[in-house]
Protein backbone atom coordinates (compact mmCIF):
# COMPACT_ATOMS: atom_id res chain seq x y z
CA UNK A 1 0.00 0.00 0.00
CA UNK A 2 1.44 3.32 -1.02
CA UNK A 3 1.53 6.42 1.13
CA UNK A 4 3.05 9.89 1.03
CA UNK A 5 6.56 10.44 2.39
CA UNK A 6 8.94 13.38 2.64
CA UNK A 7 12.50 13.55 1.34
CA UNK A 8 14.78 16.11 3.00
CA UNK A 9 17.28 16.86 0.24
CA UNK A 10 18.79 19.75 2.20
CA UNK A 11 19.57 17.46 5.13
CA UNK A 12 21.04 14.84 2.81
CA UNK A 13 23.24 17.49 1.19
CA UNK A 14 24.59 18.53 4.58
CA UNK A 15 25.81 14.99 5.18
CA UNK A 16 27.28 14.61 1.70
CA UNK A 17 29.14 17.92 1.78
CA UNK A 18 30.54 17.11 5.21
CA UNK A 19 32.02 13.86 3.86
CA UNK A 20 33.42 15.75 0.86
CA UNK A 21 35.16 18.26 3.10
CA UNK A 22 36.92 15.45 4.97
CA UNK A 23 37.84 13.80 1.66
CA UNK A 24 39.49 17.00 0.46
CA UNK A 25 41.93 16.71 3.37
CA UNK A 26 43.07 13.39 1.89
CA UNK A 27 43.73 15.16 -1.43
CA UNK A 28 46.13 17.43 0.41
CA UNK A 29 47.97 14.40 1.79
CA UNK A 30 48.34 12.97 -1.70
CA UNK A 31 49.73 16.32 -2.85
CA UNK A 32 52.27 16.19 -0.04
CA UNK A 33 53.27 12.66 -1.08
CA UNK A 34 53.76 13.80 -4.68
CA UNK A 35 55.91 16.70 -3.51
CA UNK A 36 58.08 14.32 -1.46
CA UNK A 37 58.54 11.97 -4.40
CA UNK A 38 59.41 14.77 -6.81
CA UNK A 39 61.86 16.39 -4.41
CA UNK A 40 63.59 13.02 -3.93
CA UNK A 41 63.50 12.08 -7.63
CA UNK A 42 67.25 12.47 -8.03
CA UNK A 43 67.76 9.75 -5.41
CA UNK A 44 65.09 7.38 -6.73
CA UNK A 45 65.54 4.75 -9.43
CA UNK A 46 64.70 6.61 -12.62
CA UNK A 47 61.95 4.33 -13.92
CA UNK A 48 60.50 3.76 -10.44
CA UNK A 49 60.42 7.51 -9.75
CA UNK A 50 58.18 8.21 -12.74
CA UNK A 51 55.89 5.27 -11.99
CA UNK A 52 55.58 6.22 -8.33
CA UNK A 53 54.54 9.81 -9.06
CA UNK A 54 52.16 8.66 -11.81
CA UNK A 55 50.55 6.19 -9.41
CA UNK A 56 49.77 8.86 -6.82
CA UNK A 57 48.52 11.30 -9.45
CA UNK A 58 46.07 8.66 -10.66
CA UNK A 59 44.93 7.95 -7.08
CA UNK A 60 44.38 11.67 -6.59
CA UNK A 61 42.47 12.00 -9.87
CA UNK A 62 40.10 9.16 -8.93
CA UNK A 63 39.41 10.64 -5.50
CA UNK A 64 38.88 14.15 -6.87
CA UNK A 65 36.40 12.80 -9.44
CA UNK A 66 34.50 10.92 -6.72
CA UNK A 67 34.30 14.02 -4.51
CA UNK A 68 33.05 16.15 -7.38
CA UNK A 69 30.34 13.66 -8.30
CA UNK A 70 29.02 13.38 -4.73
CA UNK A 71 29.04 17.14 -4.18
CA UNK A 72 27.42 18.10 -7.46
CA UNK A 73 24.65 15.54 -7.11
CA UNK A 74 23.90 16.51 -3.49
CA UNK A 75 23.96 20.26 -4.11
CA UNK A 76 21.80 19.93 -7.19
CA UNK A 77 19.08 18.14 -5.24
CA UNK A 78 19.48 20.35 -2.14
CA UNK A 79 17.83 23.22 -4.02
CA UNK A 80 14.58 21.25 -3.89
CA UNK A 81 14.48 21.42 -0.09
CA UNK A 82 11.87 19.07 1.40
CA UNK A 83 9.60 17.34 -1.12
CA UNK A 84 6.64 15.01 -0.68
CA UNK A 85 6.41 11.96 -2.93
CA UNK A 86 4.74 8.56 -3.06
CA UNK A 87 6.73 5.86 -1.27
CA UNK A 88 6.48 3.60 -4.33
CA UNK A 89 7.82 6.22 -6.72
CA UNK A 90 11.20 5.96 -8.46
CA UNK A 91 12.31 9.18 -6.80
CA UNK A 92 11.75 7.74 -3.35
CA UNK A 93 13.54 4.50 -4.24
CA UNK A 94 16.57 6.51 -5.30
CA UNK A 95 16.37 9.19 -2.59
CA UNK A 96 19.24 7.62 -0.66
CA UNK A 97 21.56 7.34 -3.66
CA UNK A 98 23.50 10.42 -2.57
CA UNK A 99 24.00 9.06 0.92
CA UNK A 100 25.17 5.72 -0.46
CA UNK A 101 27.64 7.57 -2.72
CA UNK A 102 28.85 9.61 0.25
CA UNK A 103 29.23 6.40 2.26
CA UNK A 104 31.35 4.89 -0.52
CA UNK A 105 33.44 8.05 -0.57
CA UNK A 106 33.90 7.86 3.20
CA UNK A 107 35.07 4.23 2.85
CA UNK A 108 37.50 5.31 0.12
CA UNK A 109 39.09 8.05 2.19
CA UNK A 110 39.36 5.82 5.25
CA UNK A 111 41.16 3.16 3.23
CA UNK A 112 43.36 5.80 1.64
CA UNK A 113 44.34 7.31 4.99
CA UNK A 114 44.80 4.07 6.92
CA UNK A 115 46.19 1.83 4.15
CA UNK A 116 47.18 3.30 0.79
CA UNK A 117 49.08 6.32 2.11
CA UNK A 118 51.01 4.05 4.46
CA UNK A 119 51.84 1.75 1.54
CA UNK A 120 52.96 4.74 -0.53
CA UNK A 121 55.15 5.94 2.32
CA UNK A 122 56.65 2.48 2.73
CA UNK A 123 57.40 2.16 -0.98
CA UNK A 124 58.95 5.62 -1.09
CA UNK A 125 61.22 4.80 1.84
CA UNK A 126 62.20 1.51 0.18
CA UNK A 127 62.93 3.18 -3.16
CA UNK A 128 65.19 5.62 -1.36
CA UNK A 129 67.02 2.80 0.43
CA UNK A 130 70.73 2.47 -0.28
CA UNK A 131 70.45 -1.33 -0.54
CA UNK A 132 68.18 -1.04 -3.58
CA UNK A 133 70.59 1.31 -5.28
CA UNK A 134 73.40 -1.14 -4.55
CA UNK A 135 71.47 -3.99 -6.19
CA UNK A 136 70.87 -1.75 -9.17
CA UNK A 137 74.60 -1.05 -9.47
CA UNK A 138 75.45 -4.76 -9.36
CA UNK A 139 72.90 -5.55 -12.06
CA UNK A 140 74.37 -2.85 -14.25
CA UNK A 141 77.79 -4.43 -13.88
CA UNK A 142 76.37 -7.81 -14.88
CA UNK A 143 74.69 -6.44 -18.00
CA UNK A 144 77.29 -3.94 -19.24
CA UNK A 145 75.55 -0.91 -17.82
CA UNK A 146 71.89 -1.68 -18.57
CA UNK A 147 69.28 -3.17 -16.25
CA UNK A 148 67.17 -5.54 -18.27
CA UNK A 149 64.13 -7.60 -17.44
CA UNK A 150 63.42 -10.61 -19.63
CA UNK A 151 60.14 -10.59 -21.51
CA UNK A 152 58.60 -13.38 -19.43
CA UNK A 153 59.33 -11.57 -16.15
CA UNK A 154 58.16 -8.23 -17.58
CA UNK A 155 54.90 -9.86 -18.71
CA UNK A 156 54.44 -11.28 -15.22
CA UNK A 157 55.04 -7.84 -13.68
CA UNK A 158 52.62 -6.16 -16.07
CA UNK A 159 49.81 -8.48 -14.95
CA UNK A 160 50.03 -7.25 -11.34
CA UNK A 161 47.15 -4.77 -11.04
CA UNK A 162 48.14 -3.23 -7.70
CA UNK A 163 50.85 -0.73 -8.57
CA UNK A 164 52.41 -0.82 -5.10
CA UNK A 165 52.71 -4.60 -5.20
CA UNK A 166 54.09 -4.42 -8.74
CA UNK A 167 56.81 -2.04 -7.61
CA UNK A 168 57.72 -4.18 -4.61
CA UNK A 169 57.84 -7.24 -6.88
CA UNK A 170 60.22 -5.41 -9.19
CA UNK A 171 62.35 -4.51 -6.19
CA UNK A 172 62.34 -8.18 -5.20
CA UNK A 173 63.67 -8.90 -8.70
CA UNK A 174 66.47 -6.40 -8.13
CA UNK A 175 67.29 -8.28 -4.92
CA UNK A 176 67.38 -11.61 -6.76
CA UNK A 177 67.10 -11.62 -10.55
CA UNK A 178 66.99 -15.44 -10.62
CA UNK A 179 63.38 -15.36 -9.40
CA UNK A 180 60.50 -15.65 -11.85
CA UNK A 181 56.82 -16.47 -12.08
CA UNK A 182 54.96 -17.23 -8.86
CA UNK A 183 58.19 -17.30 -6.86
CA UNK A 184 58.90 -13.72 -7.86
CA UNK A 185 55.33 -12.63 -7.02
CA UNK A 186 55.55 -14.33 -3.63
CA UNK A 187 58.88 -12.60 -2.96
CA UNK A 188 57.27 -9.27 -3.86
CA UNK A 189 54.34 -9.92 -1.52
CA UNK A 190 56.68 -10.86 1.34
CA UNK A 191 58.84 -7.78 0.78
CA UNK A 192 55.77 -5.53 0.66
CA UNK A 193 54.28 -7.06 3.82
CA UNK A 194 57.56 -6.70 5.72
CA UNK A 195 58.16 -3.10 4.68
CA UNK A 196 54.55 -1.97 5.11
CA UNK A 197 54.25 -3.57 8.56
CA UNK A 198 57.50 -1.90 9.53
CA UNK A 199 56.14 1.45 8.35
CA UNK A 200 52.95 0.97 10.37
CA UNK A 201 55.00 0.32 13.49
CA UNK A 202 57.27 3.30 12.84
CA UNK A 203 54.44 5.70 12.04
CA UNK A 204 51.83 4.51 14.53
CA UNK A 205 52.32 7.27 17.10
CA UNK A 206 52.78 9.89 14.39
CA UNK A 207 49.55 8.86 12.65
CA UNK A 208 47.73 8.72 15.97
CA UNK A 209 48.88 12.26 16.78
CA UNK A 210 47.76 13.44 13.34
CA UNK A 211 44.30 11.96 13.88
CA UNK A 212 44.09 13.62 17.30
CA UNK A 213 44.91 16.97 15.71
CA UNK A 214 42.19 16.45 13.07
CA UNK A 215 39.60 15.61 15.73
CA UNK A 216 40.54 18.61 17.84
CA UNK A 217 40.51 20.93 14.82
CA UNK A 218 36.97 19.72 14.10
CA UNK A 219 36.02 20.58 17.71
CA UNK A 220 35.11 17.04 18.65
CA UNK A 221 34.63 16.76 22.44
CA UNK A 222 37.88 15.84 24.29
CA UNK A 223 36.36 12.78 25.92
CA UNK A 224 35.25 11.55 22.50
CA UNK A 225 38.74 12.15 21.11
CA UNK A 226 40.25 10.03 23.88
CA UNK A 227 37.68 7.28 23.30
CA UNK A 228 38.44 7.18 19.57
CA UNK A 229 42.20 7.02 20.11
CA UNK A 230 42.20 4.43 22.89
CA UNK A 231 42.33 1.38 20.61
CA UNK A 232 44.73 -1.04 22.28
CA UNK A 233 44.17 -4.44 20.64
CA UNK A 234 45.49 -5.76 17.34
CA UNK A 235 48.44 -4.92 15.13
CA UNK A 236 49.49 -1.34 14.40
CA UNK A 237 47.64 -1.57 11.09
CA UNK A 238 44.44 -2.89 12.70
CA UNK A 239 44.52 -0.24 15.40
CA UNK A 240 45.11 2.60 12.95
CA UNK A 241 42.37 1.34 10.64
CA UNK A 242 39.86 1.26 13.50
CA UNK A 243 40.96 4.64 14.84
CA UNK A 244 40.73 6.24 11.41
CA UNK A 245 37.23 4.89 10.70
CA UNK A 246 35.90 6.06 14.07
CA UNK A 247 37.63 9.42 13.72
CA UNK A 248 36.13 10.06 10.28
CA UNK A 249 32.66 9.22 11.57
CA UNK A 250 33.07 11.68 14.48
CA UNK A 251 34.49 14.43 12.27
CA UNK A 252 31.69 14.08 9.72
CA UNK A 253 29.10 14.03 12.52
CA UNK A 254 30.56 17.15 14.09
CA UNK A 255 30.53 18.95 10.74
CA UNK A 256 26.86 18.04 10.29
CA UNK A 257 26.05 19.40 13.76
CA UNK A 258 27.94 22.62 13.10
CA UNK A 259 26.14 23.14 9.80
CA UNK A 260 22.81 22.53 11.56
CA UNK A 261 23.75 25.14 14.18
CA UNK A 262 24.53 27.62 11.41
CA UNK A 263 21.13 26.99 9.84
CA UNK A 264 19.39 27.77 13.12
CA UNK A 265 21.51 30.90 13.55
CA UNK A 266 20.68 32.10 10.03
CA UNK A 267 16.97 31.42 10.57
CA UNK A 268 16.84 33.35 13.82
CA UNK A 269 18.72 36.28 12.24
CA UNK A 270 16.03 36.44 9.56
CA UNK A 271 13.55 37.16 12.35
CA UNK A 272 15.52 40.29 13.36
CA UNK A 273 17.66 38.79 16.14
CA UNK A 274 21.36 39.51 16.50
CA UNK A 275 23.68 36.63 17.37
CA UNK A 276 27.01 37.54 18.98
CA UNK A 277 29.67 34.84 18.83
CA UNK A 278 30.35 35.31 22.54
CA UNK A 279 26.77 34.20 23.14
CA UNK A 280 27.36 30.82 21.48
CA UNK A 281 28.77 28.39 24.01
CA UNK A 282 29.57 24.67 23.90
CA UNK A 283 28.72 22.73 27.06
CA UNK A 284 30.81 19.58 26.94
CA UNK A 285 29.34 18.11 30.10
CA UNK A 286 25.84 17.94 28.58
CA UNK A 287 26.93 17.68 24.93
CA UNK A 288 24.95 20.73 23.81
CA UNK A 289 25.40 24.17 22.30
CA UNK A 290 23.77 27.16 23.99
CA UNK A 291 22.85 30.06 21.68
CA UNK A 292 21.45 33.39 22.87
CA UNK A 293 20.05 35.86 20.32
CA UNK A 294 18.85 39.40 21.09
CA UNK A 295 16.67 42.06 19.48
CA UNK A 296 17.34 45.79 19.84
CA UNK A 297 13.87 46.14 21.37
CA UNK A 298 14.85 43.81 24.22
CA UNK A 299 13.37 40.46 23.21
CA UNK A 300 15.63 37.45 23.68
CA UNK A 301 15.62 33.94 22.21
CA UNK A 302 17.69 31.22 23.85
CA UNK A 303 18.38 27.86 22.21
CA UNK A 304 19.91 24.71 23.60
CA UNK A 305 20.93 22.54 20.65
CA UNK A 306 21.74 18.90 21.37
CA UNK A 307 23.85 16.55 19.29
CA UNK A 308 21.02 14.10 18.69
CA UNK A 309 19.00 16.63 16.69
CA UNK A 310 16.81 18.06 19.48
CA UNK A 311 16.76 21.67 20.58
CA UNK A 312 14.94 23.70 23.22
CA UNK A 313 14.00 27.31 22.61
CA UNK A 314 12.98 29.92 25.15
CA UNK A 315 11.66 33.32 24.02
CA UNK A 316 11.79 36.11 26.64
CA UNK A 317 10.65 39.72 26.84
CA UNK A 318 7.32 39.45 25.03
CA UNK A 319 3.93 40.55 26.26
CA UNK A 320 1.32 37.80 26.33
CA UNK A 321 1.50 35.58 23.24
CA UNK A 322 3.35 38.16 21.12
CA UNK A 323 6.31 35.79 20.87
CA UNK A 324 4.28 33.62 18.47
CA UNK A 325 4.87 36.31 15.84
CA UNK A 326 8.54 35.32 15.89
CA UNK A 327 8.23 31.64 16.75
CA UNK A 328 5.87 30.66 13.94
CA UNK A 329 7.84 32.34 11.10
CA UNK A 330 11.04 30.90 12.55
CA UNK A 331 9.64 27.37 12.46
CA UNK A 332 8.35 27.97 8.93
CA UNK A 333 11.80 29.11 7.79
CA UNK A 334 13.48 26.04 9.27
CA UNK A 335 11.32 23.74 7.18
CA UNK A 336 10.60 25.69 3.99
CA UNK A 337 13.86 27.64 3.56
CA UNK A 338 16.48 25.48 5.27
CA UNK A 339 14.95 22.02 4.89
CA UNK A 340 14.92 21.12 8.59
CA UNK A 341 11.82 19.10 9.39
CA UNK A 342 10.28 19.38 12.85
CA UNK A 343 9.20 15.85 13.69
CA UNK A 344 7.89 16.41 17.21
CA UNK A 345 6.83 19.46 19.22
CA UNK A 346 6.03 19.41 22.94
CA UNK A 347 4.92 22.45 24.89
CA UNK A 348 6.62 22.46 28.27
CA UNK A 349 5.09 25.61 29.75
CA UNK A 350 2.96 28.46 28.47
CA UNK A 351 0.99 31.21 30.17
CA UNK A 352 -0.61 34.13 28.28
CA UNK A 353 -0.39 36.34 31.36
CA UNK A 354 3.37 35.95 31.59
CA UNK A 355 6.09 37.18 29.30
CA UNK A 356 7.82 34.03 28.17
CA UNK A 357 7.04 30.81 26.36
CA UNK A 358 9.21 27.70 26.29
CA UNK A 359 8.84 24.67 24.06
CA UNK A 360 10.79 21.55 23.19
CA UNK A 361 11.44 20.87 19.54
CA UNK A 362 12.76 17.56 18.25
CA UNK A 363 14.25 17.92 14.78
CA UNK A 364 15.85 15.62 12.26
CA UNK A 365 18.13 17.30 9.73
CA UNK A 366 19.69 14.21 8.24
CA UNK A 367 17.17 11.42 7.57
CA UNK A 368 14.15 10.94 5.34
CA UNK A 369 10.87 11.44 7.17
CA UNK A 370 7.97 9.07 6.67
Amino acid sequence: MSHSVEIDYQGLAIQCNSVCEVAEKRLQELDEMIAKAESASSRLLNDQSAQFVKMIYEERKRLEKQIKAVRQSAEGKAKRGVVRVDNESAEYRHSNDNILAAGNLQHTIDELASKRLIEFQSLLQTLLGESIQEHQRKLREQTNGAITVDSHTQSHLDKIEDEVLRQFTYLAYLNDNTLSGDELLQAGQVLMMQRVNQTYEERYEQERAKIRAELEASRVAPETVDKVLNKTQGTAQEKLTSIRQNATAEIVGEKVRQKSLKIIMDAIKQRGFVVDKKNVKIKRDTNEVVLVALKASGEKAEFRIFLDGKFIYDFHGYEGQACQKDIEPFMHDLEEVYGIKVTKQTEIWSNPDKISTMKYQAINTNKNKR
